[in-house]
């Protein structure tokens, strides 16, 4: 029901499927099965026990994935799996995404559970804990987040298909896990951008955010987390804070105020920053694209090390 990444990454890209991502040692490893080696795990839907088939699709169906037992199962399913750096990282993408529409400032806390569904392309249903600032009240938050591979000078491409606060009754809240491609303009589809030339200052599409700004919007980190990410795929608590030398913003349109173009549905954003620990100085590039749809946004990221500093 879910696993409709494939048809979507072949109308954006009009290229072959992309190969299964798999989760293996030692970064990626998933947690130890709940069955033993020994029993059989089915290979078809046909396969399956129809008790246990029908218990399987009302729980993709009332939960859209996130609160899902383990089955014996039917290949390409959704199954309980362990937190990795892909599903911290794509959780915190997915709350980024809910604030941006809704006007909140939500924090994570801790990522709670992770059901995976591995197919052509990986999904990551995740619920997480999160903090409102405003009066410290907790809340559950649940993202449905796909890793669509690399492709256009993207190291990692993300999408968010669900992101919401998880509503209290049952097969109720925004779930449209269908991408728009089409909706996006053409101006983004095009392979990702080199670096500005001059550092963009002939360029009056760029403007540089202010430290002020910076502050308002410590979103921005994230996008230099994704892009470090997409080159080294480790552990970001590893290397975060980050010092972030330089960002700049660019929009197809011409917007006057800087605030506006920040917060644009679509922008690409070109960082410089250190990473912390005596690390090496980055650039990297993030493009941001939605669809209008609710909780749709799509990150593409690349990096590299600045040789220049």
């Amino acid at each position: 029901m879910f696993d409709v990444m494939l048809d979507e990454a072949n109308l954006w890209y009009q290229e072959p499927p992309l190969r299964k991502r798999k989760l293996e040692p030692p970064v990626y490893s998933p947690p130890p099965s709940p069955v033993e080696e020994e029993e059989e795990v089915y290979s078809s839907e046909e396969d399956m026990d129809p008790v246990e088939r029908e218990k399987y699709r009302l729980q993709t169906v009332e939960s859209c994935g996130f609160d899902v037992d383990f089955y014996n199962h039917i290949f390409n399913g959704i199954v309980p799996s362990g937190c990795t750096h892909y599903d911290t990282l794509f959780a915190k993408a997915g709350l980024h995404c809910h604030n941006l529409e809704k006007g909140k400032k939500y924090q994570l806390k801790r990522v709670v559970k992770v059901n995976a569904e591995i197919a052509s392309l990986y999904n990551s249903y995740s619920t997480s804990e999160v903090i409102d600032p405003v009066d410290n009240s907790l809340h559950t938050f649940q993202t449905m987040v796909t890793d669509a591979g690399k492709a256009k000078k993207a190291s990692l491409i993300l999408l968010t298909k669900i992101c919401r606060i998880k509503p209290q009754v049952p097969g109720l809240g925004d779930a449209t896990v269908f991408w728009d491609f089409n909706a996006i303009d053409d101006f983004y589809k095009t392979d990702m951008p080199d670096w500005p030339f001059n550092d963009g200052l002939d360029n009056p599409h760029l403007f540089e955010v202010k430290e002020s700004e910076l502050l308002d919007n410590e979103w921005i980190y994230l996008y230099a987390e994704a892009a470090l990410f997409s080159e080294w795929r480790s552990e970001m608590s590893d290397y975060t804070p980050f010092e972030m030398k330089k960002v700049m913003v660019q929009t197809k349109e011409d917007v006057v105020e800087s605030s506006v173009k920040i917060k644009s549905s679509n922008a690409i954003f070109y960082m410089i920053f250190k990473v912390r620990g005596g690390g090496p100085v980055c650039r990297g590039i993030v493009r941001k694209t939605s669809d209008g749809r609710t909780g749709h946004m799509r990150l593409e990221a690349r990096c590299w090390i600045d040789n220049s500093n």
